[in-house]
């Protein structure tokens, strides 16, 4: 395929409509092309001129925050194959985002093509990598035929194919994909060398970098911040007003603000630099030649020689040829190696053909290390996927582009819009009582600053910090407890989890397998029975104990960890040894006999265990035996399907019930003599045919430290706990009953009854429901196990029934979902559609896993929990250091915790932008308003304190067992500001009512030239609302941790009360000056003061408790 339509488009895909950009999973994102437009762009530069920058700065602004306006500055819309940017409209998050096309040239060499050699005689290979790639580009250089454009765009680290006869994108993916571009031939002698350089152009280098900023990049997109851009306003307000001392303050805190948030967006970008930084060659072969390359190199197609190259993996693909082990620690955090070998099930060219990467057999991953080869000669790999396209990419890619269930940004760009408008109000409020309520009115200008300034009431300079602090103290109180996280902002989202989905193996229980004996196949009387169960580790029989010493994927190296699995027990009550011979191949001996010559195995081939098969099997030869063997052990069900019926005895599958329901692991084990070709190229489904059934092997597992006491603290929270386990049914269901996922027994309540569903389908391919009480085996009706849609019995269900039902059913999947608390025997597929599901159903699922088969969905689910103390792991964003699963309620509480305290920053500040507003508003109404040091002393002293201290406050020391709605906008928190603030409110019109009431009151003149500062009203309204400020975080704390328990925020509400009390009653001469207080010659007013502020807290907190506090709890 050297020809042109080698890399041509597809044009026979399924149609698109016009200016989409498919990015697969059924998302099709709007486009729209722009190109640069030369009379825009001369005015937007004249403006920019004229404007001394300031237009250049609210440009950059829409650049950031809305790129469909600012693209319409400078550019002209024009069709997509003339363009040479493109807005993208991204459906998931609803932004727009601007990417540049680009464009490159694609040289078609002729169909006379020729293996490209370092001689003229075309029989030896080039010195080097480079000296073959040059010798690519002359020759290709005197056989090119035809070159085409092809235009691309990156969107989210991937690229995406411009089709112009359907004017849209399509992505481009690896050979498992649906490619825009046809695939290159691929071959065991390699790619050839005008693929090469095809592929080099189309897919460029093989990395993964981020867009790492640059300092000013980063100050450039902090400072059109919203919050800054309001900061910049209200700095320029107050020094047109003439208070230099406030503005001054107000800038060095958004330079410290700023400076922290640069720091904190460079050590993110040099930290994820860091991880993806690779250095690394490889050995390539091309045009049936090696060559060391560096892995940015690689293209896919590329065989690549995995044992003559660095063993760090730098790409996704398949095994060939050879097989290895595999450390996938640094991807999944799983420390066991994995054997990787190429599917014995179908040919080499058909492997080279069916490229998928779903069988982990032969599957290797970019961010994994092959630890030894475990073959003779080399060990070959096919390059699949490179760069963003592989699955470490891929993480990456979503983690990038996460559409967060609570996003800080969000909430704080509606709160801000919020106050903004409130301010919009005030300010018209203002010109309203300066301009038109008086019969003499202010001056314009004069009206229009204090106007303004009100307006700059509306967000302090202090709340961007104070978020920043929140989720530092957050992270902190996580550390503290072993907890780490990969991305803060998603600490929020765990306080919204209702549903919590446990894999069992390693997370429920501590996965340490413990051998409780095996139960043999015996003959009497002519017919075959099975053994009582023998618990001695002197195991006698021939071929079950060379199978427990062969059939499991031990190797020499995982030996070494301090991991314990069921295939380490397995070998370990075998009691053999285990070597490496001199051919490479591992064997076994007995250790008994401590005889290298006698009692010695083989290992021929070994297939390692399968999630979906549930089997692992081994083909070994027993040298002093003479003969080579089969043998098999796993799943029951799966190894008596592959056994010879007669050699089945009666009632096993009863007796391997009996164990599972008591909570036992049980695995069957069977064999068969091999005689032709030692099984060499036999294939797995030949090797699986009439087998000689063994008997069976029992395990044991214990609950991990803790398990019983977090299920059940959970449920008393009112969360949901769900069990997803690939293990036996029985198993599953017995360990739920012991920490109270499921009733410990059968009651007579409806809703704690078990009903196991099974699904099947007719002959007709109709879908058939069962429903039996799990315990007694009696039939439910259909619409009897439904049960109630809201007060269901609890369903279990095994992964048979849950593929069925997902495939055929309908609401009846649902149903089973809503009530489902156990899935077992699930693959880890399964368990990723089961978390996708309940999030479809509107839960907010958290996942809790070991970091192995749970990755997928601990990837997929709101928020993932890993168990496993690897750093390096990617699935999760959330991981116990220590492997604790107690480590679950205190990350859950923690959210709610770190969710609450930002929304009662945001109502603290809100309360205080409007008590702040309205005083300010009845100064006006006096043509009077509070003087400088009055607004420095509440801006930058008593406001930004609480609020850096809201964020300290401990979680509770139990989760609640009611979960707050986490948005800013609810009827219930609109309900309680607007309860406080009319309190509020009307305390400060009744005390100005109160003072110009007073005998001895004095009305200060007033000009209309200015407001007047230091008027005895001014100064009394100055010293009610110093209280008042402080109401909010004694009122909004109360329902989650009281303020006498947070030794710093009682601590400083003490410090505030006592200032804010010296200013009242005692202020002396520098004091006066300082503030310009007007101070009430009567000593009981002063009092009067700090008790009716006391009265109005108290009236505040009444109401809170009664009307949301204690309101009835859905």
């Amino acid at each position: 395929m050297s020809s042109s339509e080698q890399y041509e488009l597809y044009d026979d895909e399924v149609s698109a409509s016009k200016g989409i950009l498919h990015r697969g999973n059924g998302h099709e994102n709007p486009v729209k092309g722009f190109k640069h437009d030369p009379c825009s762009e001369a005015v937007f530069w004249i403006i920019v001129v004229f404007s001394f920058g300031l237009f250049y700065l609210a440009y950059i602004f829409f650049k950031v925050y809305s790129p469909h306006w600012a693209m319409h500055i400078r550019y002209k819309s024009v069709s997509l194959d003339q363009a040479v940017l493109v807005l993208v409209l991204d459906v998931v998050t609803n932004t727009y985002t601007a990417c540049e096309i680009n464009t490159v040239k694609i040289e078609h060499s002729c169909d006379n093509y020729t293996a490209l050699s370092g001689s003229e005689d075309g029989k030896s290979c080039a010195n080097s990598s480079r000296d073959y790639m040059n010798r690519a580009g002359k020759t290709r250089l005197n056989s090119i035929c035809e070159v085409t454009e092809l235009k691309y765009l990156t969107f989210i680290y991937s690229r995406y194919i411009f089709s112009k006869p359907f004017n849209s994108f399509y992505p481009l993916t690896g050979l498992d994909g649906d490619n825009p571009l046809k695939r290159p031939e691929i071959s065991l002698d390699g790619l050839r060398a005008d693929d090469v350089l095809t592929l080099q152009k189309v897919y460029g280098p093989n990395e993964m970098k981020v867009n790492s900023e640059t300092y000013l990049e980063i100050f450039a997109k902090n400072i059109v911040d919203p919050f800054y851009v309001f900061q910049l306003f209200t700095i320029t307000v107050w020094v047109w007003s003439g208070y230099y001392i406030y503005s001054a303050l107000a800038v060095l805190i958004s330079v410290v603000i700023i400076s922290i948030a640069l720091r904190k967006k460079k050590r993110e970008f040099e930290k994820l630099e860091k991880n993806l930084e690779v250095e690394n060659s490889v050995t390539v072969v091309r045009d049936g030649c090696e060559y060391y390359v560096s892995h940015t190199e690689l293209v896919p197609g590329d065989i690549v020689i995995l044992n003559k190259s660095s063993h760090y993996f730098t790409f996704d693909g398949i095994l060939v040829e050879g097989s290895a082990f595999v450390d996938n620690a640094l991807l999944t955090g799983v420390t066991r190696p994995s054997y990787r070998y190429p599917d014995p099930d179908v040919l080499l060219q058909e492997r080279l053909e069916k490229l998928t990467l779903t069988n982990h057999n032969n599957t290797i991953f970019a961010g994994t290390n092959m630890i030894t080869p475990q073959s003779e000669g080399d060990v070959k790999a096919l390059v699949v996927n490179i760069g963003f396209l592989t699955e470490k990419g891929c993480a990456i890619r979503e983690e990038s582009c996460e559409n967060y269930s609570y996003s800080l940004d969000k909430d704080s760009m509606t709160y801000f819009k919020f106050l903004i408008v409130i301010g919009t109000i005030a300010f018209f409020v203002a010109l309203l009582v300066l301009l038109w309520l008086p019969d003499e009115p202010m001056e314009g200008l004069v009206a229009l600053q204090a106007a303004l300034r009100l307006v700059t009431l509306a967000i302090p300079p202090s709340l961007p910090l104070a978020l920043t602090i929140a989720f530092m103290w957050s992270m902190r109180r996580l550390a503290r407890e072993m907890i780490a996280t990969r991305n803060f902002r998603r600490i929020p989202v765990a306080g919204q989890v209702n549903n919590i989905v446990f894999d069992k193996t390693g997370t429920l229980t501590k996965n340490k397998v413990k051998y409780i004996g095996h139960l043999a196949v015996y003959r009497e009387n002519s017919e075959i029975q099975l053994s009582g169960i023998d618990t001695s580790t002197d195991i006698s029989e021939g071929d079950i104990q060379y199978l427990m010493a062969t059939c499991h994927s031990v190797t020499p190296e995982s030996m070494k960890s301090k991991e314990h699995t069921i295939d380490k027990e397995l070998f370990r009550v075998a009691e053999w040894d285990m070597v490496k011979g001199e051919d490479g191949n591992l064997k076994v001996y007995s250790g008994k006999l401590d005889n290298l010559g006698e009692f010695k195995i083989s290992f021929l081939r070994r297939f390692p265990f399968h999630s979906d098969k549930r089997t692992q099997s081994v083909v070994a030869e027993i040298e002093h035996e003479n003969r080579v063997a089969y043998y098999i052990n796993g799943m029951p069900q799966r190894v008596i399907e592959c056994c010879k019926p007669k050699t089945v005895p009666p009632f096993t599958l009863q007796r391997i019930q009996a164990f599972t329901k008591q909570g036992y692991i049980v695995t069957a084990m069977a064999y068969k003599n091999l005689k032709e070709d030692k099984g060499r190229h036999k294939d797995l489904k030949d090797l699986q045919k009439d087998l000689v059934f063994l008997g069976l092997l029992v395990f044991g597992d214990t609950l991990a430290d803790g398990a019983k006491e977090v299920i059940r603290s959970l449920n008393a929270a009112s969360f949901t706990t769900l069990m997803c386990t690939g293990d036996n049914l029985d198993t599953a269901v017995y360990t739920a009953r012991q920490i109270s996922i499921l009733p410990s027994s059968k009651e007579v309540r409806e809703q704690d009854r078990v009903v196991e569903i099974k699904a099947s389908l007719d002959k007709y391919g109709g879908l058939i429901v069962e429903a039996r009480d799990y315990d007694d085996g009696s039939e439910y009706k259909l619409s009897s196990a439904w049960g109630d849609y809201w007060d269901p019995p609890s369903y279990v269900i095994n992964g048979e029934t849950f593929q069925i039902l997902d495939d055929f059913g309908g609401t009846e999947l649902d149903r089973v979902i809503q009530a489902g608390k156990v899935f077992a025997e699930m693959t880890p597929k399964m368990k990723k559609h089961l978390v996708q599901l309940l999030m479809k159903m509107g839960h907010k699922t958290c996942m809790v896993g070991d970091g192995s088969n749970d990755n997928a969905a601990l990837q997929a689910a709101d928020v993932g929990i890993s168990l496993k103390n690897s750093e390096s792991g990617i699935a999760a964003e959330f991981y116990s250091i220590e492997k604790d699963i107690r480590s679950v309620p205190v990350l859950l509480n923690e959210g709610r915790t770190v969710g609450s305290q930002l929304l009662t920053i945001f109502m603290f500040t809100a309360c205080y932008s409007i008590l702040g507003m309205v005083a300010e508003s009845l100064m006006y109404s006096f043509f009077y308003e509070l003087s400088e040091a009055e607004w420095i002393y509440i801006d930058l002293i008593l406001v930004m304190s609480i609020d850096l201290m809201l964020g300290y406050s401990e979680s509770r020391e139990t989760i609640s067992t009611s979960r707050r709605s986490s948005r800013f906008f609810n009827s219930l928190r609109l309900f309680s500001m607007f309860c406080f603030l009319s309190v509020c409110i009307a305390v400060q019109i009744s005390f100005l009512l109160y003072l110009l009431d007073q005998p001895w009151y004095v009305h200060v003149e007033t000009t209309l030239s200015e407001l007047t500062e230091g008027s005895m009203e001014a100064t009394y309204i100055f010293l009610l609302i110093i209280f008042q400020m402080t109401f909010p975080a004694i009122v909004y704390t109360m329902d989650r941790e009281p303020v006498f328990k947070n030794r710093f925020m009682l601590s400083l509400i003490a410090v505030l009360y006592t200032v804010n009390t010296y200013f009242d009653i005692f202020p002396d001469k520098l004091v006066i000056q300082i503030f310009e207080f007007n101070v009430a010659p009567s000593m009981w007013f002063r009092v009067q003061v700090i008790l009716i502020s006391l009265a109005n807290l108290l009236i505040n907190i009444i109401v809170e408790i009664i009307f949301i506090i204690n309101r009835p709890k859905n």
